[in-house]
């Protein structure tokens, strides 16, 4: 048996009241982004999306060089088409400039380094096959005198010939190992100074090349549309210093347009794949046109400043409508009829 609402404390009593003047369905917005939480029914779902292009540019702060960090020091004015090979965004330089001028000292100096031990390589070669050659004739000379027999000479006379023949045979083994080593120590400071040199030549060529990556071109044609900084929702602009990876702007093509909307996960029961939904664009409001529900996330997703709910990513293809002007980067208000 219910109980009568005169036996209810005062307390429930308020609340009772203030919970009967609410609406039935609650509206939550999250930067840009709404999804209508509505009680079982088939009421009006709401989500609110922006315009995007199926085919479209991402532009990212570039790996260039040791710093991970650069400043924006010229953009595009956001909005303008881009033309293919055309030049969107140009980060600063100098500090890159700096290390590519010492990285080009520092190949000068490997240079000179190979240069003045290639010398110094070769003559101690030089020197040494001169000392075999030298040592091989002693030992020539040696060996007529020691092929003397002792019954022509002194018998002193020949023991000082074999002494200078074995003193000899030993002078020449001892320059050809030192004509050894130093060839051996000439294959391997060649080899040392060339990775040296291929080293610091990479260095300066990555350098260079990140020098060039520090200027963004587009590759299709589209409207520039600045990104937003994740944390404090503010669009990034020309001074702005940020992390390599992050995406600063997009570049989406004028053709293969759609509207790419987020729901709530208490909501994505709500709609389906395939479902008719209406548009209206937020700059032409008293216009609206249809859509319809093409894909659906399947993985919901947290999004940075949204709260502690997940999202789901709705994608709503439509046809152009002669009577609005549809560009990429245009809020759109999705009203979809719930499912259950």
């Amino acid at each position: 048996m219910p109980l009568s609402r005169s036996l209810l404390p005062a307390w429930c009593r308020s609340l009772l009241l203030t919970a009967s003047l609410l609406p039935l369905s609650l509206v939550t917005v999250a930067d840009g982004f709404a999804s209508t939480m509505n009680p079982p029914g088939k009421e009006a779902l709401l989500l609110t999306g922006k315009i995007s292009s199926v085919k479209s540019q991402s532009f990212m702060v570039p790996k260039a060089g040791d710093a991970w960090r650069y400043q924006i020091q010229w953009m595009l004015p956001e909005g303008s088409i881009a033309t293919p090979g055309q030049t969107v965004i140009i980060f600063d330089k100098s500090q890159l400039a700096n290390q590519i001028e010492q990285l080009e000292a520092s190949l000068l100096r490997v240079t000179a380094q190979e240069q003045s031990q290639t010398i110094d390589l070769n003559s101690a070669v030089l020197q040494a096959k001169f000392d075999l050659k030298q040592k091989t004739s002693e030992l020539e000379k040696s060996e007529l005198d020691a092929a003397v027999p002792a019954d022509y000479i002194a018998a002193k006379d020949y023991a000082e010939n074999q002494f200078k023949l074995m003193k000899a045979q030993s002078e020449l083994a001892k320059a050809e190992q030192a004509l050894k080593e130093a060839l051996d120590r000439q294959t391997a400071s060649k080899a040392q100074l060339a990775i040296d040199k291929a080293r610091a030549n990479l260095e300066l060529q990555q350098a260079l090349s990140g020098l060039e990556q520090l200027a963004l071109k587009a590759e299709i044609k589209g409207p520039l549309l600045y990104s937003s900084d994740p944390w404090s929702q503010k669009k990034y602009a020309v001074g702005d210093t940020v992390q390599i990876g992050r995406q600063i702007a997009s570049l989406p093509a004028m053709e293969e347009l759609e509207v790419v909307a987020w729901v709530n996960e208490v909501d994505v029961d709500k709609i389906g794949v395939g479902k008719p939904v209406t548009l209206r664009l937020d700059s032409q409001s008293e216009i609206s046109f249809t859509g319809e529900v093409k894909l659906i996330g399947r993985q919901a997703q947290k999004q940075i400043g949204w709260g502690s709910s997940n999202w789901f990513k709705v994608e709503i293809r439509f046809e152009p409508d002669d009577r609005v002007k549809i560009t990429p980067g245009m809020s759109v208000l999705v009203t979809a009829k719930g499912q259950i």
